[in-house]
C-alpha cells in the first residue's frame, strides 16, 4: 500500500544527529521509539516490520506500520545500544545500529528507505553525541550514563546531577544540606521518582527534598537520570515545581561490575576564603561495588548495587577556641567547662561538648529483569537506604534569643530508613496495544535521638553582653527533639493503557497510593528553662519555664495516627497533525481520602464557629493539559504547552491538625523564681516542678490547635511555556550549534499560608497603613487556608550546545543563561504550623501578600563543558567541568521584635511573641527626622543614637525605601561563582577487557587557584536582617534598640567556600 507524505528533514537530524527525543513521556521506566516508513518524495509505506533489539540483553520488540506508516513500540529498556530494523516491504530494508533511548522522551526515528525490490540491508550508525547521554530539550534535561559520570559530585548526590537543567539551582544550608529549586519553587514542591516510585520527601521535613539526609540511591545503581520542569504528559503529577526521574540499571547478557573507593579529608579541603579561616576537620570514606549479568541469557538478568558512605564532619558552630567554622566570640570553652560540672554535680546531666560523631549512609539496590515471551516483560526492584547524621542544634529555648549556642546534648541524630519493593509488568497484546501493571510497597522510618538523650528539660543559660547582643549556652535535648519520631508505609498501584490508532496514540490510566502515618510530635514535653547567671543555675533557679505536654503528661498520647489515600484517572491523545507537528492533549483527574480522625475541640468550636476536625477527605482537583512540537523548518523546531499541577504539599502540614488538637495537649508555664528539680519526678519522669504538672493534669484541658480551614483547596499551579530551537552555524564560533530559547510562566492558585484564627481581622490600623492585631483572646489557633492566588513567575532560558572532534581530542560543551523574576506569599517554608506561620519576614503575617519568593536566582549562568582524548592508546583521559554564577541568596530588612511586637496591641511582649521574634514585620523605613510617621521621642529623645540609626540607613541598602516599607526579598547575598573539576583516567588492568578509573574531583577549583575566589556568604535563614524595634505611640513608630551591624546582616560564610578534592578508584569488569 502507498501514500505520499512529506518528511522534515529536522525530525532526522533532531533523532539521529544531537539525540533529542520528540514526545514527552511520564514518569515511567521504560523509553519508546515511534517513527514513519517512506522514501523522500513521500511514498510510505504500510505493513513494513520494524524489529528493535537491545544488543546487550539480546531482548526484542516488533512492531508493524500502520496505514499512514507510522510505528510505535512501548515498555523499552532506558540507554542502548539498540538495533532497528526496517523490511518486509517494496523497499530496500535499513537497520539503525548504536541508538541509545533517554529517561521519559520518546525516541523520533522517522525512517527514510529507497523504493525497490533490493533485499540489501543499508545500515546506519548513530553519532557519537547521541552515545554522549546529555541532552537539554528546552524545560527537560536527560542524563545517560556517560553524562553521569561527567558530574563533579563529592558527595555523589544526584541532585548535583540535576542542577545541570537550566532552570534548577541548588542552595547549600548551613548544616551542609543541599535543596534543590526548579524553576524558583519551595524544593518541598519536587518530586523524585526511581523507578516510577516516589522517593521524594512527601512528609516535609528535610530541606533536600528526600526522605533521606543524602542522595536515596547510590550513583552507581543509575542508568538514566531526567529533569523535567514543565511535562505536560498527564502521567507526571505530585509536583508544582519540577520532577526528577531516575531509572536504575538492569542486568545483560555479560557479567559486568564494578568496585569502587572515594576518599576525600580537611587534608584534601581549603582552609582560608579572604580573611576567614576554615579550620576543618572532617573525613568522608565511600566504598562501592556493582554486578550485573544473566540468569537465564536473553531471558532473566540480574542487577545489584551497594554504597556505603562513613563522615566525621566538621563543626559549624562553637565557642572560641573550639576550632568550628563559626566562632561565637561571646562565649568561650571556659563558660562551657563551667556549666558542664554544674550541671553534671546536681543533675547527673553530661551536656556534651563540641565534637561531632560519624554518620554513615548504606545503600542497597536490586534488579530482576524478565523477558517473559516476545510480548511481555517484567522488572523486579528492590531498594533499601539506611543511615544517620548528626544535625547540631542550639536547643530552640524560645526564652533565649541573640546568639544562643548549643552543646552536642542539644544536637541529634537523624536516622533514616527506606525499603521499597516494586514489580512492573510491560505487555504488548497487539501490534498497536499495550499496559503496563506497577505495584511497590514503601516504608519509611524516621528518628531524631538527642545525642544525650531525651529525658531532660533544656537549659539556656545567660553568660554575658557583648556588643548588645546576649550571649547564651544552652543544653539538653532540643525542645523539637523531646518526643519526635516518624513512620510512614505507602502502597501504590498503577494500570496504564496505550493503543496506537492511525496517526493518534490514546492512553489512559489509574492509579491509587494509599498512605499510612505514624507521627510522635511532642515539641518541649522535657519543658526549657532559662537561668539568667551560671550563679542561678548553681543554685538550681531558673526564671522562667516552658513547658508543653499531654494532659496525661505522657507524650506518646500525643502521638498521630493517621492516613490519606490519593487517587488519579486520566487519558491523553497523543496526536501527530503532520510530519511537522504534534500535539498532546489530555485531562487528568486526582481525588483524595482520609483515614484516622482528629478530635473534636468543642472550645475551638464555640469560639470560632466551625470545626477543627476538617481534613482532606473528598477534595478533587481537574488538571487539563495540553502541548504541541512543530518542526517548522529544517533548522527551527517551536514547542510549548499550558497545563494544570498540583502536588508536593507536604504531609506534616495535614499530620499538625491530628497532633495539635488542643484536646488532649496544653501547656502549663511558669516564670519568677523557680525551683528546678534536681531529680526526676517518681511518675512521670520528668525535671518539672509538682505544682507545674499539676496544673497541666488538673486543668480543663484548652491548648493550642492547628486545623484546616473547612474551605481549604488543593494547591494548583497553571504552567505554560513557549519555546524554539534553532541550528546555526555561526559567524568565527563555527557550524553545528543548537541554540535554544524557552519562556516558563507559573501562575499559583490556592496557595497555602496559615493564620491566627484568634485575631483574623486587624482591630486598629498601623502608622504606615497595615493592620494591628490583638492576639490574645485564648490558646493560639493556627489556621491552614487558601489564598485566592499565591504568586506567579517568569522565567527566561537561553542555552547553546555543540560539540567538536580535533587533533586535540573530543569537545562538547553547553551553557545556558536563566532569568528569573519569581513571586510568592512566602509561607510553607517548614514542617509545623507555627514555623510556618512566622518563618519569613511578613508584610501583614496575618494577610498573605505577594512577593519576592525565597526561592528565587534572578541570574543564573552556567557552562557544562567535556574533553577527553587517548594518551595511552585504547585508554581515555577526560577533564569534564561545570561552572554557575549566580545571585545570591534574597533577603528582607525587618524589625527586630524580640519582646517588641509591632502590629499588635500594646506592643512589647505578645500573644504572638515567638512567632516575631522569629522573622519580624518589614521594617517601614523612615526618610529622616522630619518623618510624619517617625516620633521625636525615638531612641529615648536622643539625638546621637536617632543620627546613628539614619546613618546606617543612608550608608546601607535601606535608602532606597525610605518613607516606605522595605520590599520581602528585595535585595540579595553577594553573587557567587563555581567551578568544579572532574578528571578520569582509564588505565589497563588484569585483563583487556578490564580497565581501573582513576578520578579526581575538585569542587570550588577557583578557591584552589586563588584563596578570594569562590565565596559563598548569604544572610541566614529565615533570610531577614532584622535592624530595629519600634512600638506605635500616638500614630508614629517609636524606634528603639538598633542592633549591631554584625547581628543585622545574620551573614554565614558556607564550607562550600573552600576548594575540596576526592580521590576515587574504580575497577571495572
Amino acid at each position: 500500500m502507498f501514500k505520499t507524505k512529506k518528511l522534515n528533514r529536522i525530525a532526522i537530524a533532531v533523532a539521529m544527529s544531537v539525540g533529542l527525543s520528540s514526545a514527552v513521556m511520564a514518569q515511567s521506566t521504560t523509553s519508546s521509539i515511534r517513527g514513519n516508513v517512506a522514501t523522500e518524495t513521500g511514498t510510505i509505506f504500510s505493513g513494513a516490520i520494524v524489529t528493535i533489539t537491545h544488543t546487550p540483553s539480546g531482548t526484542v520488540s516488533t512492531a508493524t506500520t500502520n496505514a499512514n506508516g507510522v510505528f510505535s513500540a512501548r515498555g523499552l529498556r532506558v540507554g542502548g545500544p539498540y538495533s532497528v530494523k526496517i523490511s518486509g516491504g517494496e523497499f530496500a530494508p535499513v537497520q539503525y545500529d548504536d541508538l541509545y533511548l533517554s529517561l521519559d522522551q520518546a525516541f523520533a526515528l522517522p525512517v527514510t528507505v529507497q523504493a525497490t525490490s533490493n533485499t540489501e540491508v543499508i545500515q546506519i550508525t548513530g553519532s557519537a553525541s547521541a552515545v554522549a547521554g546529555f541532552s537539554n530539550d528546552g524545560l527537560s534535561t536527560n542524563l545517560g550514563l556517560e553524562a553521569l559520570g561527567e558530574v563533579t559530585s563529592i558527595d555523589r548526590d544526584i541532585t548535583d546531577a540535576a542542577q545541570l537543567n537550566p532552570f534548577a539551582s541548588v542552595n547549600v544550608s548551613s548544616d551542609g544540606d543541599k535543596s534543590l529549586t526548579i524553576a524558583g519553587a519551595n524544593s518541598r514542591f519536587n518530586s523524585l521518582t526511581v523507578d516510577g516510585v516516589a522517593l521524594n520527601d512527601r512528609f516535609g521535613l528535610n530541606a533536600n527534598g528526600y526522605p533521606t539526609q543524602g542522595s536515596p540511591i547510590s550513583f552507581d545503581a543509575i542508568e538514566s537520570l531526567s529533569v523535567q520542569t514543565a511535562p505536560f504528559d498527564v502521567e507526571y503529577n505530585g509536583f508544582t515545581g519540577g520532577t526528577i526521574n531516575a531509572v536504575t540499571k538492569s542486568g545483560t547478557n555479560e557479567f559486568k561490575g564494578s568496585i569502587g573507593y572515594y576518599n576525600t579529608s580537611d587534608s584534601l579541603s581549603g582552609d582560608k576564603n579572604g580573611d576567614d579561616d576554615f579550620n576543618l576537620t572532617f573525613e568522608e570514606d565511600t566504598f562501592v561495588g556493582t554486578l550485573g549479568g544473566p540468569l537465564i541469557k536473553d531471558k532473566l538478568f540480574f542487577f545489584i548495587a551497594y554504597d556505603k558512605f562513613e563522615e566525621v564532619a566538621p563543626l559549624d558552630d562553637g565557642p572560641v577556641g573550639s576550632g568550628a567554622l563559626n566562632e561565637e566570640p561571646g562565649i568561650t570553652l571556659d563558660d562551657v567547662a563551667q556549666v558542664g560540672q554544674i550541671v553534671s554535680d546536681l543533675w547527673g546531666f553530661d551536656i556534651g561538648g563540641f565534637n561531632i560523631g560519624p554518620a554513615e549512609d548504606e545503600k542497597i539496590l536490586a534488579n530482576i529483569d524478565w523477558n517473559i515471551s516476545k510480548d511481555h516483560r517484567a522488572k523486579f526492584t528492590y531498594l533499601r537506604t539506611e543511615g544517620n547524621a548528626i544535625n547540631e542544634q542550639n536547643g530552640n529555648n524560645f526564652l533565649a534569643s541573640d546568639n544562643v549556642l548549643g552543646a552536642s546534648s542539644t544536637w541529634y541524630d537523624r536516622s533514616e530508613k527506606v525499603e521499597s519493593f516494586i514489580g512492573h509488568v510491560f505487555s504488548d497484546w497487539t501490534e498497536n496495544f499495550s499496559t503496563q501493571i506497577k505495584i511497590a510497597s514503601t516504608t519509611q522510618a524516621t528518628g531524631q535521638d538527642s545525642l544525650n538523650g531525651a529525658e531532660f528539660p533544656n537549659f539556656a543559660v545567660f553568660l554575658r553582653e557583648l556588643d548588645g547582643d546576649e550571649n547564651y549556652l544552652s543544653i539538653g535535648p532540643d525542645r523539637f527533639r523531646h518526643g519526635n519520631s516518624l513512620d510512614q508505609e505507602f502502597l501504590q498501584y498503577k494500570f496504564l493503557a496505550t493503543y496506537a490508532v492511525g496517526d493518534h496514540i490514546i492512553k489512559g490510566g489509574f492509579e491509587r497510593e494509599e498512605v499510612d502515618i505514624d507521627n510522635l510530635f511532642a515539641q518541649n514535653s522535657e519543658g526549657s528553662y532559662l537561668f539568667d547567671s551560671i550563679a542561678d543555675l548553681a543554685n538550681a533557679t531558673a526564671s522562667g519555664l516552658l513547658y508543653d505536654n499531654a494532659v496525661s503528661n505522657n507524650e506518646n498520647d500525643l502521638r498521630a495516627i493517621w492516613g490519606y489515600n490519593s487517587n488519579s484517572l486520566y487519558i491523553q491523545d497523543s496526536w501527530d497533525v503532520n510530519s511537522d507537528l504534534s500535539i498532546d492533549a489530555g485531562i487528568r483527574y486526582d481525588w483524595y481520602e482520609s483515614e484516622g480522625s482528629i478530635r473534636d475541640n468543642q472550645n475551638f468550636n464555640d469560639r470560632y464557629g466551625y470545626s477543627n476536625t476538617t481534613d482532606i477527605d473528598g477534595l478533587d482537583v481537574f488538571l487539563p493539559r495540553i502541548s504541541f512540537k512543530w518542526f517548522a523548518t529544517d533548522d527551527l523546531t517551536v514547542r510549548g504547552g499550558i497545563g494544570r499541577f498540583s502536588g508536593g504539599s507536604p504531609g506534616v502540614w495535614l499530620s499538625n491538625s491530628y497532633s495539635n488538637d488542643g484536646v488532649i495537649s496544653d501547656g502549663s508555664n511558669a516564670f519568677g523564681t523557680i525551683l528546678v528539680p534536681t531529680s526526676p519526678d517518681a511518675a512521670t519522669g520528668q525535671y518539672i516542678p509538682q505544682d507545674v504538672l499539676a496544673s497541666l493534669a488538673n486543668e480543663a484541658p484548652d491548648g493550642g490547635v492547628n486545623a484546616l480551614n473547612p474551605s481549604f483547596e488543593i494547591p494548583t499551579t497553571m504552567k505554560i511555556s513557549l519555546g524554539a530551537a534553532y541550528y546555526a552555524d555561526l559567524p568565527v564560533v563555527g557550524e553545528g550549534w543548537l541554540l535554544s530559547a524557552d519562556f516558563l510562566y507559573n501562575k499559583l492558585d490556592n496557595a497555602t499560608y496559615w493564620y491566627d484564627q484568634r485575631c483574623e481581622n486587624p482591630v486598629a490600623t498601623s502608622p504606615d497603613g497595615r493592620g494591628v492585631y490583638d492576639c490574645s483572646d485564648g490558646p493560639e489557633a493556627l489556621i491552614v487556608g487558601s489564598f485566592n492566588g499565591g504568586g506567579d513567575s517568569k522565567l527566561y532560558a537561553l542555552s547553546a550546545t555543540n560539540d567538536w572532534d580535533t587533533d586535540y581530542g573530543s569537545f562538547d560543551m553547553f551553557s545556558s543563561y536563566t532569568y528569573s523574576d519569581v513571586e510568592d506569599i512566602g509561607y510553607g517554608t517548614s514542617s509545623t504550623a507555627t514555623s510556618n506561620y512566622s518563618d519569613f519576614a511578613a508584610y501583614d503575617r496575618q494577610s498573605p501578600r505577594e512577593g519576592t519568593s525565597s526561592f528565587q536566582t534572578e541570574h543564573l549562568f552556567k557552562i557544562r563543558a567535556n574533553w577527553k582524548k587517548e594518551f595511552i592508546a585504547g585508554y581515555e583521559t577526560k577533564v569534564s567541568m561545570f561552572m554557575t554564577r549566580r545571585t545570591g541568596q534574597p533577603y528582607s530588612y525587618t524589625f527586630s521584635e524580640n519582646n517588641a511586637c509591632v502590629l499588635d496591641i500594646g506592643g512589647g511582649k505578645c500573644a504572638r511573641e515567638s512567632r516575631n521574634d522569629d522573622a519580624g514585620h518589614l521594617l517601614y523605613v523612615p526618610s529622616g527626622p522630619n518623618d510624619p510617621i517617625f516620633a521625636s521621642t525615638s531612641f529615648e529623645g536622643d539625638a546621637a543614637a536617632q543620627q546613628a540609626f539614619f546613618d546606617y540607613i543612608n550608608s546601607s541598602e535601606l535608602a532606597q525605601y525610605a518613607g516606605g516599607i522595605a520590599p520581602r526579598n528585595n535585595d540579595n547575598s553577594a553573587w557567587s561563582t563555581i567551578v568544579d573539576i572532574r578528571i578520569q583516567q582509564e588505565l589497563p588492568a588484569f585483563n583487556k577487557e578490564h580497565t581501573f578509573n582513576l578520578f579526581f574531583d575538585i569542587e570550588n577549583f577557583g578557591n584552589l587557584l586563588n584563596s578570594d575566589w569562590g565565596r559563598v556568604e548569604v544572610t541566614e535563614y529565615e533570610y531577614e536582617r532584622d535592624v530595629v524595634s519600634a512600638k506605635i505611640v500616638d500614630g508614629q513608630y517609636e524606634y528603639f534598640g538598633l542592633n549591631s551591624i554584625r547581628s543585622i546582616e545574620n551573614l554565614r560564610v558556607r564550607q562550600q567556600s573552600v576548594w575540596q578534592v576526592q580521590l576515587g578508584l574504580k575497577y571495572e569488569f
